[in-house]
Protein backbone atom coordinates (compact mmCIF):
# COMPACT_ATOMS: atom_id res chain seq x y z
CA UNK A 1 0.00 0.00 0.00
CA UNK A 2 1.34 3.38 -0.97
CA UNK A 3 0.62 6.34 1.23
CA UNK A 4 0.64 9.92 0.06
CA UNK A 5 2.33 11.89 2.80
CA UNK A 6 0.37 14.93 3.94
CA UNK A 7 0.79 17.18 6.93
CA UNK A 8 -2.17 18.20 9.00
CA UNK A 9 -2.87 21.74 7.90
CA UNK A 10 -4.26 24.16 10.48
CA UNK A 11 -5.64 21.75 13.04
CA UNK A 12 -3.63 18.58 13.52
CA UNK A 13 0.12 18.69 13.31
CA UNK A 14 2.58 15.93 12.82
CA UNK A 15 4.88 16.74 15.73
CA UNK A 16 7.88 18.23 13.94
CA UNK A 17 10.85 18.29 16.31
CA UNK A 18 12.93 21.43 16.05
CA UNK A 19 16.37 19.84 16.40
CA UNK A 20 16.66 17.85 13.19
CA UNK A 21 19.39 17.98 10.61
CA UNK A 22 17.37 16.99 7.55
CA UNK A 23 13.76 16.46 6.64
CA UNK A 24 12.18 13.09 7.36
CA UNK A 25 11.65 12.50 3.65
CA UNK A 26 15.35 13.01 2.85
CA UNK A 27 16.37 10.76 5.69
CA UNK A 28 13.92 8.09 4.56
CA UNK A 29 15.27 8.14 1.00
CA UNK A 30 18.84 7.94 2.25
CA UNK A 31 17.91 5.07 4.57
CA UNK A 32 16.22 3.14 1.77
CA UNK A 33 19.20 3.54 -0.57
CA UNK A 34 21.49 2.34 2.20
CA UNK A 35 19.30 -0.64 2.93
CA UNK A 36 19.07 -1.57 -0.74
CA UNK A 37 22.86 -1.54 -1.09
CA UNK A 38 23.22 -3.57 2.09
CA UNK A 39 20.70 -6.06 0.77
CA UNK A 40 22.57 -6.51 -2.54
CA UNK A 41 25.90 -7.01 -0.81
CA UNK A 42 24.71 -9.42 1.88
CA UNK A 43 21.96 -11.38 0.09
CA UNK A 44 24.15 -14.43 -0.49
CA UNK A 45 25.31 -14.56 3.11
CA UNK A 46 21.81 -14.17 4.53
CA UNK A 47 20.21 -16.88 2.41
CA UNK A 48 21.99 -19.61 4.33
CA UNK A 49 20.97 -18.41 7.80
CA UNK A 50 17.73 -20.25 8.40
CA UNK A 51 17.47 -19.42 12.09
CA UNK A 52 18.87 -15.89 12.09
CA UNK A 53 17.31 -12.54 11.29
CA UNK A 54 19.09 -9.81 9.37
CA UNK A 55 20.00 -8.25 12.70
CA UNK A 56 21.48 -11.45 14.03
CA UNK A 57 18.58 -12.34 16.37
CA UNK A 58 16.44 -15.45 16.45
CA UNK A 59 13.35 -15.81 14.29
CA UNK A 60 9.99 -16.40 15.96
CA UNK A 61 8.89 -20.01 15.88
CA UNK A 62 5.60 -18.95 14.29
CA UNK A 63 7.29 -17.60 11.17
CA UNK A 64 7.33 -19.65 7.99
CA UNK A 65 10.36 -20.14 5.76
CA UNK A 66 8.78 -17.61 3.40
CA UNK A 67 8.53 -15.07 6.21
CA UNK A 68 12.20 -15.61 7.04
CA UNK A 69 13.23 -15.19 3.43
CA UNK A 70 11.16 -12.02 3.11
CA UNK A 71 12.74 -10.54 6.26
CA UNK A 72 16.21 -11.45 5.01
CA UNK A 73 15.57 -10.02 1.54
CA UNK A 74 14.39 -6.72 3.07
CA UNK A 75 17.72 -6.23 4.80
CA UNK A 76 15.88 -4.91 7.84
CA UNK A 77 16.64 -5.47 11.47
CA UNK A 78 13.93 -7.16 13.55
CA UNK A 79 12.39 -6.25 16.88
CA UNK A 80 9.45 -7.62 18.87
CA UNK A 81 6.74 -5.68 20.72
CA UNK A 82 3.65 -6.60 22.73
CA UNK A 83 0.24 -5.62 21.39
CA UNK A 84 -3.03 -5.59 23.32
CA UNK A 85 -5.55 -8.17 22.11
CA UNK A 86 -9.00 -6.64 22.56
CA UNK A 87 -10.79 -8.84 20.01
CA UNK A 88 -11.13 -5.89 17.62
CA UNK A 89 -9.44 -7.45 14.59
CA UNK A 90 -12.07 -9.19 12.39
CA UNK A 91 -11.20 -12.70 11.23
CA UNK A 92 -11.22 -11.62 7.60
CA UNK A 93 -8.54 -9.05 8.44
CA UNK A 94 -6.26 -11.64 10.02
CA UNK A 95 -4.91 -11.50 13.58
CA UNK A 96 -3.20 -8.87 15.68
CA UNK A 97 0.09 -10.51 14.68
CA UNK A 98 -0.54 -10.48 10.93
CA UNK A 99 -2.90 -8.19 9.05
CA UNK A 100 -2.88 -5.34 6.55
CA UNK A 101 -1.39 -2.92 9.09
CA UNK A 102 1.40 -5.15 10.37
CA UNK A 103 2.29 -5.66 6.71
CA UNK A 104 2.16 -1.91 6.11
CA UNK A 105 4.41 -1.30 9.12
CA UNK A 106 7.00 -3.79 7.91
CA UNK A 107 6.95 -2.31 4.41
CA UNK A 108 7.32 1.29 5.55
CA UNK A 109 9.19 1.35 8.85
CA UNK A 110 13.00 1.07 9.05
CA UNK A 111 12.72 -2.26 10.92
CA UNK A 112 10.59 -5.38 10.82
CA UNK A 113 8.31 -5.77 13.84
CA UNK A 114 7.06 -9.05 15.26
CA UNK A 115 3.98 -8.38 17.38
CA UNK A 116 3.24 -10.46 20.48
CA UNK A 117 -0.46 -10.29 21.48
CA UNK A 118 -1.42 -10.19 25.16
CA UNK A 119 -5.08 -10.31 26.31
CA UNK A 120 -6.32 -6.88 27.36
CA UNK A 121 -8.04 -8.18 30.48
CA UNK A 122 -4.90 -9.87 31.79
CA UNK A 123 -2.14 -8.03 29.98
CA UNK A 124 0.10 -7.35 33.00
CA UNK A 125 -0.11 -10.97 34.16
CA UNK A 126 0.69 -12.18 30.65
CA UNK A 127 3.66 -9.83 30.30
CA UNK A 128 4.97 -10.99 33.68
CA UNK A 129 4.60 -14.60 32.53
CA UNK A 130 6.53 -13.85 29.33
CA UNK A 131 9.38 -12.43 31.38
CA UNK A 132 9.30 -15.39 33.75
CA UNK A 133 9.59 -17.83 30.83
CA UNK A 134 12.32 -15.83 29.10
CA UNK A 135 10.05 -15.15 26.12
CA UNK A 136 9.28 -11.46 26.64
CA UNK A 137 9.73 -9.33 23.51
CA UNK A 138 12.13 -6.42 23.15
CA UNK A 139 9.50 -3.80 24.03
CA UNK A 140 6.52 -4.26 26.36
CA UNK A 141 3.91 -1.67 27.18
CA UNK A 142 0.80 -0.88 29.18
CA UNK A 143 -0.72 2.24 30.72
CA UNK A 144 0.52 3.94 33.89
CA UNK A 145 3.79 4.44 35.71
CA UNK A 146 3.05 1.59 38.11
CA UNK A 147 3.47 -0.83 35.21
CA UNK A 148 7.00 0.44 34.63
CA UNK A 149 7.85 0.52 38.32
CA UNK A 150 6.80 -3.09 38.84
CA UNK A 151 9.02 -4.24 35.98
CA UNK A 152 11.93 -2.27 37.43
CA UNK A 153 11.43 -4.01 40.78
CA UNK A 154 11.52 -7.37 39.02
CA UNK A 155 14.81 -6.44 37.37
CA UNK A 156 13.57 -7.43 33.91
CA UNK A 157 13.86 -4.08 32.11
CA UNK A 158 16.75 -1.73 31.52
CA UNK A 159 17.35 2.06 31.52
CA UNK A 160 16.84 3.63 28.10
CA UNK A 161 18.19 7.15 28.59
CA UNK A 162 21.55 6.37 26.95
CA UNK A 163 19.81 4.75 23.97
CA UNK A 164 17.61 7.80 23.47
CA UNK A 165 20.71 10.00 23.60
CA UNK A 166 22.86 7.85 21.29
CA UNK A 167 20.43 6.42 18.75
CA UNK A 168 17.39 8.69 18.58
CA UNK A 169 16.75 11.94 16.76
CA UNK A 170 12.97 12.41 16.43
CA UNK A 171 11.85 10.82 19.70
CA UNK A 172 14.70 12.56 21.54
CA UNK A 173 13.58 15.93 20.18
CA UNK A 174 9.97 15.09 21.03
CA UNK A 175 10.92 14.52 24.68
CA UNK A 176 12.74 17.84 24.75
CA UNK A 177 9.51 19.50 23.63
CA UNK A 178 7.46 17.61 26.24
CA UNK A 179 9.33 17.85 29.57
CA UNK A 180 6.05 17.24 31.42
CA UNK A 181 6.40 13.57 30.45
CA UNK A 182 9.77 13.04 32.14
CA UNK A 183 8.54 12.39 35.72
CA UNK A 184 6.36 9.55 34.45
CA UNK A 185 9.14 7.71 32.64
CA UNK A 186 11.84 8.21 35.27
CA UNK A 187 12.40 5.86 38.20
CA UNK A 188 12.22 7.57 41.58
CA UNK A 189 14.66 5.00 43.00
CA UNK A 190 17.72 5.63 40.80
CA UNK A 191 16.68 8.67 38.74
CA UNK A 192 17.15 6.88 35.42
CA UNK A 193 14.76 6.82 32.47
CA UNK A 194 13.16 3.40 32.05
CA UNK A 195 10.04 4.28 30.10
CA UNK A 196 9.20 5.73 26.72
CA UNK A 197 5.92 7.47 26.04
CA UNK A 198 4.12 10.27 24.21
CA UNK A 199 1.59 12.90 25.28
CA UNK A 200 -2.15 12.44 25.31
CA UNK A 201 -4.37 14.81 23.39
CA UNK A 202 -7.31 16.36 25.32
CA UNK A 203 -9.50 13.66 23.80
CA UNK A 204 -7.42 11.08 25.64
CA UNK A 205 -6.87 13.04 28.85
CA UNK A 206 -10.61 13.31 29.53
CA UNK A 207 -12.00 10.06 30.90
CA UNK A 208 -14.95 9.88 33.29
CA UNK A 209 -18.20 11.73 32.63
CA UNK A 210 -21.80 12.19 33.79
CA UNK A 211 -24.96 12.40 31.65
CA UNK A 212 -28.59 13.25 32.45
CA UNK A 213 -31.97 12.99 30.73
CA UNK A 214 -32.91 16.62 30.11
CA UNK A 215 -36.33 15.63 28.75
CA UNK A 216 -37.08 14.00 32.12
CA UNK A 217 -35.98 17.16 33.91
CA UNK A 218 -38.25 19.24 31.71
CA UNK A 219 -41.22 16.92 32.16
CA UNK A 220 -40.89 17.05 35.96
CA UNK A 221 -40.15 20.79 36.04
CA UNK A 222 -36.65 20.26 37.47
CA UNK A 223 -33.41 22.17 36.94
CA UNK A 224 -30.05 20.61 36.14
CA UNK A 225 -28.63 19.65 39.56
CA UNK A 226 -25.69 21.69 40.81
CA UNK A 227 -25.09 20.16 44.26
CA UNK A 228 -24.99 16.62 45.62
CA UNK A 229 -28.24 17.27 47.48
CA UNK A 230 -29.92 18.39 44.26
CA UNK A 231 -28.50 15.38 42.44
CA UNK A 232 -30.01 13.09 45.08
CA UNK A 233 -33.38 14.83 44.94
CA UNK A 234 -33.53 14.70 41.13
CA UNK A 235 -32.48 11.05 41.08
CA UNK A 236 -35.16 10.17 43.63
CA UNK A 237 -37.87 11.93 41.60
CA UNK A 238 -36.69 10.03 38.54
CA UNK A 239 -37.64 6.91 40.53
CA UNK A 240 -40.90 8.04 42.14
CA UNK A 241 -42.58 10.46 39.70
CA UNK A 242 -42.87 8.36 36.53
CA UNK A 243 -40.57 10.47 34.31
CA UNK A 244 -41.17 8.26 31.23
CA UNK A 245 -44.95 8.68 31.68
CA UNK A 246 -45.83 5.04 31.18
CA UNK A 247 -47.72 4.61 34.43
CA UNK A 248 -45.29 1.98 35.67
CA UNK A 249 -42.84 1.95 38.60
CA UNK A 250 -39.92 0.90 36.41
CA UNK A 251 -37.29 3.65 36.37
CA UNK A 252 -34.00 4.18 38.20
CA UNK A 253 -32.26 7.39 39.17
CA UNK A 254 -28.76 6.19 38.27
CA UNK A 255 -27.17 3.78 35.83
CA UNK A 256 -23.44 3.40 35.35
CA UNK A 257 -20.48 1.44 34.05
CA UNK A 258 -17.25 0.45 35.80
CA UNK A 259 -16.48 4.13 36.53
CA UNK A 260 -19.30 4.23 39.12
CA UNK A 261 -17.33 4.29 42.38
CA UNK A 262 -14.62 6.48 40.89
CA UNK A 263 -17.15 9.12 39.84
CA UNK A 264 -19.03 9.15 43.13
CA UNK A 265 -15.78 9.37 45.12
CA UNK A 266 -14.50 12.15 42.85
CA UNK A 267 -17.58 14.25 43.69
CA UNK A 268 -16.34 14.18 47.29
CA UNK A 269 -12.78 15.10 46.32
CA UNK A 270 -11.01 11.75 46.10
CA UNK A 271 -7.47 12.51 44.85
CA UNK A 272 -5.50 10.28 42.52
CA UNK A 273 -4.03 7.27 44.34
CA UNK A 274 -6.11 8.32 47.42
CA UNK A 275 -3.20 10.52 48.50
CA UNK A 276 -3.86 14.14 49.40
CA UNK A 277 -1.42 16.73 50.72
CA UNK A 278 -2.49 18.36 53.98
CA UNK A 279 -0.14 20.71 55.83
CA UNK A 280 2.78 19.55 53.72
CA UNK A 281 2.26 15.82 54.32
CA UNK A 282 0.63 12.98 52.46
CA UNK A 283 -2.62 11.81 54.06
CA UNK A 284 -4.80 8.87 53.06
CA UNK A 285 -8.24 9.89 51.78
CA UNK A 286 -9.80 6.46 52.40
CA UNK A 287 -11.60 6.58 55.73
CA UNK A 288 -11.70 10.39 55.82
CA UNK A 289 -14.93 12.24 56.61
CA UNK A 290 -15.42 12.92 52.91
CA UNK A 291 -15.06 9.21 52.18
CA UNK A 292 -17.63 8.37 54.87
CA UNK A 293 -20.06 10.98 53.53
CA UNK A 294 -19.68 9.54 50.03
CA UNK A 295 -20.68 6.06 51.15
CA UNK A 296 -23.48 7.39 53.32
CA UNK A 297 -24.95 8.95 50.18
CA UNK A 298 -24.44 5.76 48.16
CA UNK A 299 -26.11 3.68 50.88
CA UNK A 300 -29.07 6.09 50.92
CA UNK A 301 -29.42 5.89 47.14
CA UNK A 302 -29.38 2.11 47.29
CA UNK A 303 -32.00 1.96 50.04
CA UNK A 304 -34.28 4.39 48.18
CA UNK A 305 -34.18 2.43 44.93
CA UNK A 306 -32.21 5.07 43.05
CA UNK A 307 -29.72 2.31 42.26
CA UNK A 308 -30.82 -0.90 40.60
CA UNK A 309 -30.57 -3.48 43.44
CA UNK A 310 -29.16 -5.99 40.95
CA UNK A 311 -26.11 -3.84 40.22
CA UNK A 312 -23.99 -5.72 42.72
CA UNK A 313 -24.17 -8.91 40.60
CA UNK A 314 -24.04 -7.07 37.26
CA UNK A 315 -20.29 -7.56 36.98
CA UNK A 316 -20.03 -6.49 33.32
CA UNK A 317 -22.52 -3.62 33.81
CA UNK A 318 -24.59 -4.78 30.85
CA UNK A 319 -27.89 -4.50 32.71
CA UNK A 320 -26.93 -1.00 33.81
CA UNK A 321 -26.30 -0.10 30.20
CA UNK A 322 -29.64 -1.58 29.17
CA UNK A 323 -31.39 0.47 31.84
CA UNK A 324 -30.02 3.57 30.15
CA UNK A 325 -30.48 2.72 26.46
CA UNK A 326 -34.02 1.39 26.95
CA UNK A 327 -35.05 4.62 28.64
CA UNK A 328 -35.25 3.36 32.22
CA UNK A 329 -32.48 5.44 33.86
CA UNK A 330 -32.23 9.20 34.24
CA UNK A 331 -28.54 9.75 35.08
CA UNK A 332 -25.61 7.85 33.59
CA UNK A 333 -22.17 7.71 35.23
CA UNK A 334 -19.65 6.47 32.67
CA UNK A 335 -17.29 8.21 30.25
CA UNK A 336 -17.31 11.67 28.72
CA UNK A 337 -17.93 10.24 25.23
CA UNK A 338 -20.99 7.98 25.24
CA UNK A 339 -21.72 7.97 21.53
CA UNK A 340 -22.80 4.32 21.32
CA UNK A 341 -25.19 4.61 24.27
CA UNK A 342 -26.52 7.96 23.05
CA UNK A 343 -27.31 6.57 19.60
CA UNK A 344 -28.94 3.42 20.96
CA UNK A 345 -31.08 5.44 23.37
CA UNK A 346 -32.25 7.69 20.50
CA UNK A 347 -33.16 4.62 18.45
CA UNK A 348 -35.22 3.18 21.30
CA UNK A 349 -36.63 6.45 22.66
CA UNK A 350 -36.47 9.11 19.90
CA UNK A 351 -37.69 11.90 22.20
CA UNK A 352 -34.93 11.26 24.75
CA UNK A 353 -32.40 14.05 25.27
CA UNK A 354 -29.26 12.86 27.06
CA UNK A 355 -26.89 15.76 27.86
CA UNK A 356 -23.53 16.03 29.66
CA UNK A 357 -23.74 16.86 33.36
CA UNK A 358 -21.05 18.84 35.15
CA UNK A 359 -19.81 17.24 38.39
CA UNK A 360 -21.96 18.56 41.22
CA UNK A 361 -20.69 20.39 44.28
CA UNK A 362 -20.43 18.80 47.72
CA UNK A 363 -19.60 20.45 51.02
CA UNK A 364 -15.97 19.77 50.16
CA UNK A 365 -16.06 21.73 46.90
CA UNK A 366 -16.59 21.07 43.21
CA UNK A 367 -14.02 18.73 41.68
CA UNK A 368 -13.23 17.32 38.28
CA UNK A 369 -13.85 13.67 37.52
CA UNK A 370 -10.93 11.40 36.72
CA UNK A 371 -8.61 12.70 34.03
CA UNK A 372 -5.65 10.74 32.73
CA UNK A 373 -2.07 11.87 33.41
CA UNK A 374 -0.28 13.44 30.41
CA UNK A 375 1.78 10.34 29.58
CA UNK A 376 0.01 7.79 27.40
CA UNK A 377 1.43 4.28 26.85
CA UNK A 378 4.31 3.27 29.11
CA UNK A 379 6.86 1.40 26.97
CA UNK A 380 9.74 -0.48 28.58
CA UNK A 381 12.73 -2.28 27.08
CA UNK A 382 13.57 -5.87 27.95
CA UNK A 383 16.99 -6.06 29.64
CA UNK A 384 17.80 -8.80 27.09
CA UNK A 385 16.78 -6.79 24.03
CA UNK A 386 19.41 -7.56 21.39
CA UNK A 387 19.19 -4.38 19.33
CA UNK A 388 18.23 -1.23 21.29
CA UNK A 389 19.24 0.89 18.30
CA UNK A 390 16.62 -0.81 16.11
CA UNK A 391 14.01 -0.17 18.80
CA UNK A 392 14.84 3.54 18.79
CA UNK A 393 14.78 3.67 14.99
CA UNK A 394 11.25 2.27 15.05
CA UNK A 395 10.06 4.78 17.66
CA UNK A 396 11.65 7.62 15.68
CA UNK A 397 9.69 6.56 12.59
CA UNK A 398 6.48 6.02 14.53
CA UNK A 399 6.53 9.36 16.40
CA UNK A 400 6.97 11.31 13.16
CA UNK A 401 5.36 9.37 10.30
CA UNK A 402 3.91 6.00 11.21
CA UNK A 403 1.30 7.05 13.76
CA UNK A 404 -0.69 9.07 11.24
CA UNK A 405 -1.58 6.26 8.85
CA UNK A 406 -2.13 3.79 11.68
CA UNK A 407 -4.59 6.25 13.22
CA UNK A 408 -6.47 7.45 10.15
CA UNK A 409 -5.72 4.94 7.41
CA UNK A 410 -4.97 5.54 3.74
CA UNK A 411 -5.97 8.81 2.11
CA UNK A 412 -8.53 8.19 -0.59
CA UNK A 413 -9.43 4.80 0.90
CA UNK A 414 -10.20 5.53 4.55
CA UNK A 415 -10.33 9.32 4.66
CA UNK A 416 -10.24 12.58 2.75
CA UNK A 417 -8.75 15.78 4.12
CA UNK A 418 -11.22 18.52 5.05
CA UNK A 419 -9.57 21.70 6.33
CA UNK A 420 -6.51 19.62 7.08
CA UNK A 421 -8.47 17.08 9.14
CA UNK A 422 -9.02 13.47 8.00
CA UNK A 423 -12.73 12.77 7.46
CA UNK A 424 -13.81 9.15 7.26
CA UNK A 425 -15.10 8.11 3.83
CA UNK A 426 -16.99 5.04 4.97
CA UNK A 427 -17.46 4.57 8.72
CA UNK A 428 -18.52 0.94 8.34
CA UNK A 429 -15.47 0.14 6.21
CA UNK A 430 -13.19 1.83 8.75
CA UNK A 431 -14.77 -0.07 11.63
CA UNK A 432 -13.76 -3.30 9.95
CA UNK A 433 -10.43 -2.32 8.40
CA UNK A 434 -9.09 0.39 10.70
CA UNK A 435 -10.58 0.23 14.21
CA UNK A 436 -7.92 -2.19 15.46
CA UNK A 437 -5.01 -0.33 13.84
CA UNK A 438 -4.85 2.32 16.57
CA UNK A 439 -3.27 -0.28 18.87
CA UNK A 440 0.00 -0.15 16.92
CA UNK A 441 1.15 3.50 17.28
CA UNK A 442 2.59 3.03 20.76
CA UNK A 443 3.95 6.55 20.46
CA UNK A 444 2.20 9.32 18.54
CA UNK A 445 3.11 12.83 17.52
CA UNK A 446 -0.49 13.98 17.24
CA UNK A 447 -1.42 17.49 18.32
CA UNK A 448 -4.99 18.78 18.00
CA UNK A 449 -5.29 22.54 18.06
CA UNK A 450 -9.00 23.07 17.35
CA UNK A 451 -10.90 20.35 19.16
CA UNK A 452 -14.39 21.41 18.08
CA UNK A 453 -13.51 21.47 14.39
CA UNK A 454 -11.65 18.18 14.73
CA UNK A 455 -14.70 16.51 16.29
CA UNK A 456 -17.01 17.91 13.62
CA UNK A 457 -14.88 16.83 10.69
CA UNK A 458 -13.90 13.39 12.00
CA UNK A 459 -17.46 12.42 12.86
CA UNK A 460 -19.08 9.86 10.58
CA UNK A 461 -21.40 11.40 8.00
CA UNK A 462 -24.54 9.41 8.89
CA UNK A 463 -27.41 11.35 10.44
CA UNK A 464 -27.05 9.92 13.96
CA UNK A 465 -23.30 10.59 14.13
CA UNK A 466 -23.76 14.16 12.95
CA UNK A 467 -26.56 14.71 15.46
CA UNK A 468 -24.23 13.56 18.26
CA UNK A 469 -21.42 16.00 17.36
CA UNK A 470 -22.54 18.92 19.60
CA UNK A 471 -23.04 16.53 22.53
CA UNK A 472 -19.55 15.11 22.08
CA UNK A 473 -18.06 18.61 22.02
CA UNK A 474 -20.02 19.56 25.13
CA UNK A 475 -19.09 16.27 26.78
CA UNK A 476 -15.39 16.99 26.38
CA UNK A 477 -15.72 20.58 27.53
CA UNK A 478 -17.67 19.46 30.58
CA UNK A 479 -15.17 16.71 31.41
CA UNK A 480 -12.27 19.18 31.34
CA UNK A 481 -14.02 22.13 32.98
CA UNK A 482 -12.98 21.20 36.52
CA UNK A 483 -9.53 19.92 37.39
CA UNK A 484 -9.23 16.42 38.80
CA UNK A 485 -7.26 16.55 42.11
CA UNK A 486 -3.84 15.04 41.63
CA UNK A 487 -1.72 16.21 44.54
CA UNK A 488 1.11 13.88 43.50
CA UNK A 489 1.65 12.63 39.95
CA UNK A 490 2.28 9.03 41.00
CA UNK A 491 3.15 6.82 43.96
CA UNK A 492 6.71 5.79 44.81
CA UNK A 493 7.85 2.63 43.06
CA UNK A 494 8.90 0.74 46.17
CA UNK A 495 8.08 -2.87 46.93
CA UNK A 496 6.43 -1.90 50.22
CA UNK A 497 4.09 0.64 48.65
CA UNK A 498 3.19 -1.53 45.65
CA UNK A 499 2.52 -4.61 47.77
CA UNK A 500 0.20 -2.69 50.08
CA UNK A 501 -1.86 -1.45 47.15
CA UNK A 502 -2.08 -4.92 45.68
CA UNK A 503 -3.13 -6.53 48.98
CA UNK A 504 -5.57 -3.80 50.05
CA UNK A 505 -7.48 -3.25 46.80
CA UNK A 506 -9.59 -6.42 46.93
CA UNK A 507 -10.31 -5.97 50.64
CA UNK A 508 -11.42 -2.39 50.05
CA UNK A 509 -13.78 -3.36 47.22
CA UNK A 510 -15.47 -5.99 49.35
CA UNK A 511 -15.94 -3.67 52.32
CA UNK A 512 -17.29 -0.85 50.14
CA UNK A 513 -19.90 -3.12 48.57
CA UNK A 514 -21.09 -4.19 52.03
CA UNK A 515 -21.29 -0.59 53.28
CA UNK A 516 -23.75 0.17 50.47
CA UNK A 517 -25.87 -2.97 50.29
CA UNK A 518 -25.74 -4.78 53.66
CA UNK A 519 -28.42 -3.50 56.06
CA UNK A 520 -26.75 -5.31 58.97
CA UNK A 521 -23.40 -3.62 58.35
CA UNK A 522 -22.94 0.09 59.07
CA UNK A 523 -20.67 2.67 57.51
CA UNK A 524 -18.87 2.97 60.85
CA UNK A 525 -18.23 -0.77 60.91
CA UNK A 526 -16.87 -0.59 57.38
CA UNK A 527 -14.46 2.22 58.26
CA UNK A 528 -13.33 0.31 61.34
CA UNK A 529 -12.69 -2.80 59.26
CA UNK A 530 -10.76 -0.85 56.65
CA UNK A 531 -8.56 0.75 59.31
CA UNK A 532 -7.95 -2.64 60.91
CA UNK A 533 -6.94 -4.15 57.58
CA UNK A 534 -4.61 -1.24 56.89
CA UNK A 535 -2.92 -1.74 60.23
CA UNK A 536 -2.51 -5.47 59.60
CA UNK A 537 -0.91 -4.74 56.23
CA UNK A 538 1.62 -2.34 57.75
CA UNK A 539 0.12 0.91 56.49
CA UNK A 540 1.94 3.05 59.07
CA UNK A 541 5.27 1.97 57.57
CA UNK A 542 3.90 2.54 54.07
CA UNK A 543 2.88 6.11 54.90
CA UNK A 544 6.19 6.79 56.63
CA UNK A 545 8.00 5.69 53.49
CA UNK A 546 5.67 7.64 51.18
CA UNK A 547 6.09 10.83 53.18
CA UNK A 548 9.87 10.51 53.15
CA UNK A 549 9.66 10.06 49.37
CA UNK A 550 7.31 13.04 49.06
CA UNK A 551 9.57 15.31 51.10
CA UNK A 552 12.50 14.38 48.89
CA UNK A 553 10.67 14.78 45.56
CA UNK A 554 7.90 17.34 46.09
CA UNK A 555 9.83 20.20 44.49
CA UNK A 556 9.91 18.31 41.21
CA UNK A 557 6.09 17.94 41.26
CA UNK A 558 5.37 21.65 41.16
Amino acid sequence: MKVKRETFRLLIQRQKPQKRGNSMKKRSVKRMLSLCMAGLITAGLLSGCQNQTAAGGTVSGTETAGDQAKAQDSGKKEISITILERGKCPAEEGTMEANRWTEWINENSPVKVNWVPVPRTESVAKINALFASGEAPDLVWEFGKNFMDNLIQQGVVQPVGDYVEQYSTDYKAYLEEHPELLPYITSSTDGQMYGMTSARTPLAVANHGMWIRKDWLDHLGLEVPQTIEELHDVALKFVTEDPDQNGEDDTFGLAFNYNFYGIMKALYGQPDNNMQVIDGKLVDWVGSQAYQDCFTMLRTMYQEGILDPEYITDTNYEKQRQNLVTGKAGIYLAGWDCQAEWKELKQNVPEAELIPLEPVETSYGRFGLYQEPPAKMMICMNKDAEDPQACMEFLDWLITDGWYTLTYGIEGENYTLVDGVPQAIDAEKNTKELAYANEYPIVSGEVIDDIATYIKVTAATDEASQAYVPYRIEGLETAMKNKFPRDIPYLPSTELSSKFNSDFTEIQSSVEARMITDETYSIAEGIEELNSEKEALGFDAVMEERNAWYAENKDSFE
